[in-house]
């Protein structure tokens, strides 16, 4: 089965770049001091985009419930974009850039998800073509992949919901809320002017 294989490949890519990416902040400051106000807006403002992406996620995962690859689902946020989880993940991913406090950070996570998620939603939907055929290719003609249009919007009365599909979602949404911490640990290291840092980045 494709689904299962892509999902690995992806969490594997994920912590490869975010291992290096982490690399990167030890080993760098920030242009704008920790604790002017526009550090402190990139923050701030970059939390709200997470806790923004983290439950949009998990409101989607309540369409889904584990039966993504047996059912097409088209209702709810899927009823307005193919792909509202990615869309989720990209807004909690520039929540996570702001958070850095490092402009050039937020480019290179945007950048890296413009170019490594239309690949694999690519395979995805192949997947999924294959599996519903005319259904969903009437689907994909009708609802955009990226952009949410949302004079589509369609909501079922009632939805079937599987309570340890919805646990799992809340506990991969929360992974987005630990660079925080990581940042703050980060930052608190590098204010002991001991501490040796070799870039300095915007």
């Amino acid at each position: 089965m494709l689904a299962p294989t892509l999902l690995k490949e992806r969490q594997k890519h994920s912590r490869i770049f975010a291992m290096v990416l982490i690399l990167l902040l030890i080993i760098s400051k920030p242009l704008i001091p920790f604790g002017t106000l526009f550090h402190e807006l990139l923050v701030w403002g970059g939390y709200i985009l997470i806790i923004i992406g983290a439950f949009g996620r998990i409101y989607c995962s309540a369409f889904i419930g584990g039966r993504k690859n047996d059912v097409l689902i088209s209702s709810g946020p899927f009823s307005m974009v193919r792909n509202p989880l990615y869309v989720f993940s990209f807004i909690a991913t520039v929540g996570i850039g702001m958070q850095s406090g490092m402009l050039i950070i937020l480019v290179i996570l945007i950048s890296a998800f413009i170019f490594y998620y239309p690949m694999v939603v690519n395979k995805e939907e192949g997947f999924l073509e294959n599996k519903f055929g005319e259904d969903y290719r009437k689907y994909k003609n009708e609802v955009p992949r990226w952009f949410p249009n949302f004079n589509l919007w369609q909501e079922p009365e009632t939805i079937e919901v599987k309570p340890v599909f919805i646990r799992r979602t809340i506990m991969d949404a929360s992974i987005f809320f630990l660079p925080f911490p990581i940042f703050i640990l980060i930052h608190s290291i590098q204010a002991d002017n001991t501490w040796l840092t070799l870039l300095t980045l915007l």
